[in-house]
C-alpha cells in the first residue's frame, strides 16, 4: 500500500475506501431511460378540391311592413270606448282584411254632440239677428227715399217753403249706414257660428276610430268601457301580402361588403306548397344607412323580399343571407380544416406518407404533419367551404404545392409540425345475419293475447 493510500484509509471509513479504489477500474453505470415513442395521431385528410364558391354574408333581422304599407290606429281625442268592431254592414274580426274607413271602435261623444247642438242653436239665433238687421236696412232705405222725395218737392227759390231740413237727410243717411253695418256684423257672427258647428262635427267624427288604409287588422288593444287618453294605441293595420322588409343592424365591417341591389335569401324558409310556378322568393338590399346608431354603433340595413310565397309575418326574427361575392371556381377546403384561433389562420398538411403494418397486422397510411399559414379568399357559408389562395410555411421547409396538398379535415386539434399522423378509416358495420325461418322470435315480439 502506498503512503497516500494509507493516509486516506486512516481518514475515510473502509467502505468509502473500497468504493474509491474501484474507480480506476471503471465501475458500470445505469443507462438513461429511452424516450417514449408516441403512436401516430388518428386524423382524416383529403386532397384539396376545386369548387364553385359564392360568398354569402349572414345577417339576423326583424321583419316589418314596407314604410307605406303600415298604419297605427290611435285615439285622437280622450273618450270612453262604447263599442269595438261593430260594423253595420259586415262583421270585422281580428286578423282579417279591412278596407279604408271600416269602423274599429266607437268612443263616447255625448258631450261634444251637446256642444254641437248648442252651437247650431246659436247659429239659428244669429240668423234671426241678421234677418232683423236686413229689415232695419230696408227701413232706413225707405226713410232716405222719403226725405229725398221731399227735397225734390222743395222749390229752388229762397222764398219757397222749407219742407225738410238738410240735417234730417244727413241723419237718415247715417242711420242707413249703421243698419248696413249691423247686417255685416250679423253675417260675420253667422259665419263664425257655422265654422264652430263644422269644427264640432269634425270632432264628433274623431270619436269614431276607423281603418286609415286597406290591410290586415292586428290585435285590438282596447276593451269596451275603457277610457282612452289621447294617443292610446288601438290596433295596427299592415299590408305584407306582396312584400316585406327585414331590418338588420350590422357592424361596419359587414356593411362595407353590402351594396344596394345585392341578391338575398331567407335562411331556413322553403317555398309554400301552393307557390305560384315561376315565383322567385329572392330579395335584394333596399337600404343601407349612412349613419350608425348612437346606442350600438351598428348600421341599419333593410332587405326587401316578395312575400307571396314566403308567407313571413311581421315582427319576427329571421336569418338571411346576402350574396356579397359572386361565384367563381377556386381551390377550397372545408371550414373545419381551417384553424382560426390565430391570425393568419393555419391548416395542417400531411407529407412523407407511407404504408405500414399496425399492431393488428393491417396496412395503414402514416405521415408527418406540418402546420402552414393559409391565405383565404371567398367563404361560402352554404357549402361550408373556404377558398385557399396560397399556403405559406414560416419555416420555409414545405416543398409541396397547393394542387397536390393533402389537408387534415378532422381531428387535427393539438397536432403540431413534425407529429406523426395516420389516416383514420371508418370501418363499415356488417349487417346482422338474417334470422332463419325456423328461428323463434323473442318473447317481447310475440303478440299479446286477444290482439
Amino acid at each position: 500500500m502506498t503512503p497516500a493510500a494509507a493516509a486516506l484509509r486512516r481518514i475515510c471509513p473502509a467502505g468509502v475506501v473500497l468504493a474509491l479504489a474501484c474507480l480506476p477500474f471503471g465501475c458500470k453505470q445505469a443507462a438513461p431511460p429511452a424516450a417514449e415513442v408516441l403512436p401516430p395521431a388518428p386524423v382524416k385528410w383529403e386532397g384539396i378540391r376545386q369548387l364553385f364558391l359564392e360568398e354569402w354574408t349572414e345577417l339576423v333581422g326583424t321583419t316589418q311592413p314596407l314604410p307605406d304599407h303600415a298604419a297605427r290606429v290611435t285615439a285622437p281625442v280622450e273618450g270612453r270606448v262604447l263599442s269595438v268592431l261593430h260594423a253595420t254592414d259586415k262583421p270585422i274580426v281580428e286578423g282579417q282584411p279591412v278596407q279604408k274607413g271600416d269602423v274599429l271602435a266607437q268612443l263616447d261623444a255625448t258631450a261634444v254632440i251637446a256642444k254641437r247642438d248648442q252651437a247650431a242653436a246659436t247659429k239659428m239665433v244669429l240668423q234671426s239677428d241678421k234677418d232683423v238687421a236686413e229689415l232695419t236696412v230696408k227701413q232706413a232705405e225707405l226713410e232716405v227715399r222719403r226725405l229725398n222725395d221731399l227735397k225734390r218737392q222743395q222749390g229752388s227759390s229762397p222764398s219757397s217753403l222749407q219742407l225738410i231740413a238738410p240735417i234730417e237727410l244727413e241723419k237718415a243717411a247715417v242711420a242707413l249706414d249703421v243698419a248696413k253695418a249691423h247686417v255685416q256684423a250679423a253675417e260675420r257672427k253667422l259665419e263664425a257660428a257655422a265654422k264652430e258647428v263644422d269644427a264640432l262635427e269634425h270632432e264628433i267624427h274623431l270619436f269614431t276610430l276607423t281603418a286609415p288604409r286597406p290591410g290586415r287588422l292586428g290585435r285590438l288593444q282596447v276593451v269596451v268601457g275603457q277610457t282612452l287618453p289621447v294617443g292610446t294605441s288601438v290596433a295596427d293595420v299592415v299590408d305584407i301580402e306582396e312584400a316585406i322588409d327585414v331590418l338588420c343592424f350590422v357592424p361596419a365591417v359587414d356593411a362595407r361588403k353590402l351594396q344596394l341591389g345585392q341578391p338575398a335569401r331567407v335562411g331556413g324558409v322553403e317555398k309554400s306548397p301552393a307557390a305560384t310556378v315561376g315565383a322567385d322568393p329572392e330579395g335584394k338590399v333596399e337600404y343601407i344607412a349612412d349613419q350608425a346608431e348612437a346606442e350600438s354603433g351598428l348600421l341599419a340595413v333593410k332587405v326587401r323580399f316578395p312575400n307571396r310565397d314566403l308567407k313571413l309575418r311581421a315582427n319576427a326574427v329571421v336569418r338571411i343571407r346576402v350574396l356579397t361575392q359572386p361565384g367563381k371556381a377556386c381551390w377550397t377546403v372545408p371550414e373545419a380544416a381551417l384553424m382560426e384561433d390565430q391570425d393568419p389562420p393555419t391548416i395542417l398538411v400531411v407529407e412523407d406518407i407511407e404504408t405500414k403494418k399496425n399492431a393488428d397486422g393491417k396496412d395503414e397510411e402514416v405521415g408527418k404533419a406540418r402546420r402552414l399559414q393559409a391565405v383565404i379568399g371567398v367563404r361560402d357559408r352554404v357549402l361550408k367551404q373556404v377558398e385557399i389562395l396560397r399556403l405559406e410555411d414560416p419555416e420555409k421547409k414545405w416543398k409541396g404545392d397547393l394542387e397536390s396538398a393533402l389537408i387534415v379535415v378532422e381531428k387535427g386539434q393539438g397536432v403540431q409540425t413534425g407529429d406523426a399522423v395516420r389516416l383514420e378509416v371508418e370501418e363499415e358495420e356488417e349487417p346482422p345475419p338474417a334470422p332463419k325461418p325456423d328461428e323463434k322470435k323473442p318473447a317481447d315480439e310475440k303478440k299479446a293475447p286477444g290482439k
